[in-house]
């Protein structure tokens, strides 16, 4: 994954522990992309000043954490191998949860698929 997908790719994942829209797992990756990438942003704000310009104005803290990727390879590189094996993790943890005794007909948990598919 290249610079310029990783910042996006990582501020999108950090969102599930920013606006608390999940539990469990997504939030707990969340957390840990979070953690790691704030770190280059307290030096500039305080950590709320810093979770508040990631949740309104996405595009600028992307272009910011871009710019410190670039800046720092180091941090790119630990950034690159947490956002791919949270992306592994979550891949693997397929979860399907159904509800208030929904028939289900047809259940497909397809993984990496090459070729065609039909049902």
């Amino acid at each position: 994954m290249d610079l310029i997908t990783l910042a996006p790719t990582a501020i999108t994942m950090a969102k599930a522990f920013l606006k608390a829209t999940n539990d469990g797992l997504g939030r707990k990756i969340g957390e840990d992309i979070w953690n790691l990438i704030k770190k280059p942003f307290q030096k500039k704000g305080n950590e709320e000043e810093v979770k508040e310009l990631a949740v309104n104005n996405e595009t600028e803290f992307s272009a910011q954490l871009q710019q410190y990727l670039t800046e720092d390879p180091d941090f790119a590189k630990s950034l690159q191998e947490l956002v791919t094996n949270s992306q592994q993790l979550l891949k693997n943890s397929l979860m399907q949860n159904i509800t208030n005794n929904e028939k289900v007909e047809k259940q497909v948990n397809a993984g990496i698929i090459n070729g065609n598919l039909s049902f």
